[in-house]
């Protein structure tokens, strides 16, 4: 398997961690799902809270010696359904999982992440009210994982 999906696919894996048993204000990391938040939603069999973690765009690509660390972008975005009001704490305590969840230490590799993968950075959350007849309140989290990906030798 290639160190893209592995590092996908270790994010999916680090996400599902949320629970309430592990420290954290919601059981969201039971419904950790891939793909595009407008289909996932659809899905017959939706609950909530729901974790979405959706390809997006990357940052610059960062060239080395022999290797090129890529800057692979993810919207890790979590859905609540919380009507439309008093939505805000639900929404509050998915965003607040999700940055202790996502969070790092200075200086130290994360070790949930593969080898190959040695950080990762977070983007402004945005959050969003329940609309065109949704009950989902939204937070939407950029996530980018650093990837390092070895030239080929001879």
């Amino acid at each position: 398997m290639n160190i893209l999906t592995l590092a996908r696919e270790a994010l999916i894996a680090r996400l599902s961690t949320i629970t309430v048993e592990n420290g954290y204000h919601t059981h969201a990391g039971g419904n950790v799902r891939g793909g595009w938040l407008n289909e996932v939603i659809k899905a017959a069999d939706i609950s909530y809270p729901l974790i979405v973690v959706q390809k997006a765009k990357g940052l610059a690509p960062v060239a080395g010696p022999h290797a090129i660390k890529v800057l692979s972008g993810f919207n890790v975005i979590g859905a609540v359904d919380a009507g439309l009001d008093g939505y805000e704490s639900a929404v509050e305590d998915l965003e607040h999982d999700l940055i202790r969840c996502l969070m790092t230490t200075a200086g130290q590799l994360p070790d949930w992440l593969p080898r190959g993968v040695p950080m990762l950075a977070i983007g402004a959350p945005e959050s969003f009210p329940p609309a065109d007849g949704s009950k989902a309140a939204l937070v939407l989290i950029p996530v980018y994982l650093h990837t390092i990906i070895q030239g080929k030798f001879p």
